[in-house]
């Protein structure tokens, strides 16, 4: 079962009244997909331990921001990283590295596709 996890740049919808500045990319920013070794991880982990990641529908769509960001930067950050392997490792590290780019810059998100 694919899941495409995309790092997207939204519009700002923040006015600050002075003059316009460089325009920054919207839209996809970054691309993963993922089959197995997204779920793999999640049972790994423990799915009670990263609620945020365990509600993705794996046949929709979700996008998380905001707040839905920083509760998954803690649990991953809680997490035991270090009992996955390979390409399951990889998906979590890279899915941290973007939360944490969310964090740091209100204007990203985390969407999720599943087939």
């Amino acid at each position: 079962m694919a899941l495409v996890i995309e790092l997207r740049r939204g519009v700002s919808a923040s006015r600050t009244g002075r003059k316009a500045g460089p325009h920054l990319t919207t839209g996809v920013l970054e691309r993963i997909v993922v089959d197995d070794e997204f779920w793999t991880a999640l049972e790994r982990l423990g799915r009670h331990r990263l609620p945020t990641l365990a509600d993705v529908d794996p046949y929709g769509d979700t996008t998380l921001h905001g707040e839905a960001v920083e509760r998954m930067v803690r649990e991953l950050e809680g997490s035991h990283r270090a009992r996955l392997r390979g390409a399951e490792h990889e998906a979590i590290v890279t899915l941290l590295a973007w939360a944490l780019r969310c964090r740091a810059d209100r204007d990203l998100r985390i969407a999720f596709s599943g087939d």
